[in-house]
This record gives structure tokens, sequence and C-alpha cells, in this order.
């Protein structure tokens, strides 16, 4: 386990390396030309920046970091940069993509075009992995972005694109809580029945690279005075690695709860597609925005 990003980035990201090549996708965004040259300054990547030039080559002199080694794509106004994007990964001139200032929709859209895109799974997720105050490691969230209501079997895919992630990142049999409101099978409540074939079916190893157990409460998932309390008798209670939520709205509504406290650091992106894709909320962070950079780094190259 790793207990901060900071001992992840240390064990994962090996500084002797050549760094990777971030294309932004909509570079005419100055947040994101502050996480991507910060990031570059701390050793994570070299930027490529899709845009209009002169907009782009403006707005990099007025941040200032002109004299920082990036590269400028001219992209026509009457153009979608995530279409640029997509194919300079495709020529092998950028190893991951940001989202600069443009719509999700545009940019998922070259990213899923079947004959020219960037899925060749046929299936994307959001991956989360976040440095929560008083919890003991770094905890990871499946989907709070892509799918809203997942279905057993998106969640099966779902698991095994997010286990395979944390097995990147150096974890071994990462154990994984299928989070709902009980941790009791309820057929009025359709997911921990969905929890609890999830937990079958990593009993039948289905799922060779992490442990499911559920359904599961979130104080049992993440609390051993919670699960004592309540007689809970599990070998993971207070130990998951990952929290697969039952739908989208509870992992985004969690995720923005965590975010207003200032002690936390939340990184997040979209894998399974032939590239890590940092993709944040428009109210992120600097050092959302910064993570996130960071993890797709340890991921790129070996999705």
């Amino acid at each position: 386990m790793y207990k901060s990003f900071a001992a992840l980035k240390k064990a994962r990201l090996d500084p002797s390396t050549v760094k990777k090549r971030i294309v932004v996708a909509g570079a005419v965004d100055e947040h994101a030309l502050e996480a991507v040259f910060l990031a570059q300054e701390k050793g994570y990547v070299t930027p490529v920046l899709v845009g209009n030039h002169d907009e782009v080559s403006r707005l990099v002199a007025q941040r200032g970091f002109e004299e920082a080694p990036h590269e400028i794509v001219h992209c026509a106004c009457d153009t979608n940069p995530s279409s640029v994007a997509v194919g300079l990964i495709r020529e092998d001139r950028g190893d991951f993509i940001l989202k600069g200032k443009m719509e999700t929709k545009d940019l998922l859209k070259p990213i899923l075009n079947r004959e020219s895109g960037l899925n060749k799974r046929g299936f994307i997720t959001h991956f989360g992995l976040m440095e929560l105050k008083g919890y003991h490691k770094l905890l990871a969230m499946s989907d709070s972005a892509v799918i809203p209501y997942p279905s057993l079997e998106d969640k099966i895919q779902i698991t095994k694109l997010c286990t395979d992630a944390l097995s990147r990142l150096g974890y071994e049999k990462p154990v994984i809580g299928a989070l709902c409101a009980v941790e009791t099978i309820n057929p009025k409540m359709p997911e921990t029945l969905d929890a609890q074939r999830l937990q079958q079916l990593s009993e039948e190893a289905a799922f060779e690279a992490g442990t499911i157990v559920g359904p599961i409460s979130f104080d049992l998932a993440t609390r051993k005075e919670s699960a004592a309390i309540k007689g809970f008798d599990s070998p993971y209670a207070g130990e998951v690695d990952m929290l697969l939520v039952p739908n989208m709205v509870t992992g985004n509504v969690m995720s923005k709860i965590w975010n207003g406290e200032e002690a936390n650091i939340l990184a997040g992106c979209l894998i399974g597609a032939d590239v890590p894709i940092a993709l944040t909320s428009r109210s992120a962070s600097m050092n959302e925005k910064l993570h996130s950079i960071l993890l797709c780094t340890l991921l790129c190259g070996r999705n």
C-alpha cells in the first residue's frame, strides 16, 4: 500500500526515464497550462499544446512559460482539438491526453471513434485515486464521471480495468469494497445483489488481480472500529484499497464532498482507452490537476 501520493511518486516515478509527453487538447486554458508546466518543472512531463498557435503562444508568454521546453501544434478554429490530439497519439507524438478548454463530449467523440479513435477495448471508465485525511493509505474509487448507472456486467468490466490500473501502480491483490448503504442482502436494494454476485465471482477467481468484498458500507470498508461495533467479521474491514461505487452519482457526490477538505488530495483519469486521459472537473483545484497528471504519467505506456 501507499500512505500518500508522495510515497507513490517515490516508489513508481523514475526520474531517469524520458518524460512523458502530455497532449493538451484545447490548450488556450490558463489553469491547464499552469498545471502542465508545473508538472514539467517537477519532472513528470513534456507539454504538447494543441490549439490556435497565436493564442496559445500569447497565453504561454503571459504566464511566463515561454522559456520552458514545449511544442505547440496548431489547430484551426473549426477543428476539434481532440481530433488533433488523438492523431498525435496515433502518430506516437504523445503519451497521454489532458482535457483543456473544451466540452467533455467534444473531447470524447474523437477518442471513441471506432475507426480512428483510441478505444480498441470498447469500454472506458473513470478511475480515481485519493489521499484522504483520516484514512491510513491511498484510496481508489470507481467511476464517478462516465457511466451513470452501471449494470452488473458494467461493474465487472469496471472492476477489471480498475484492478488492472492498481496492479500497474504496484498493488498486489488490492481489496475492492463493493459499496452499498448496508452490508446485508436486500432484494429491494439491487446494488446489494450486484455486490453479492461480485464477491462470489471474486471467490471463484474471476478477478485474478484483486479481491472483492460486498455488500459493504463505507464505515465498515474504512474503519475497523465500526466493524467491531457492528460485529462485521472480515479481514478486509477498514482495509479496502478501492471503493466500487454503485453508481456515478454516489461517486461524484462523495468526491465533491472530499474535495471541500483542503487536506485531501484527489486525482482522476479515464482508463480503458489506448492511453490514459486526464479529465477533471472545471472547478478542480491546481492540486487535483497536478496529481491527475501524475496518475496518468504513472499509468501511460502500460495501458
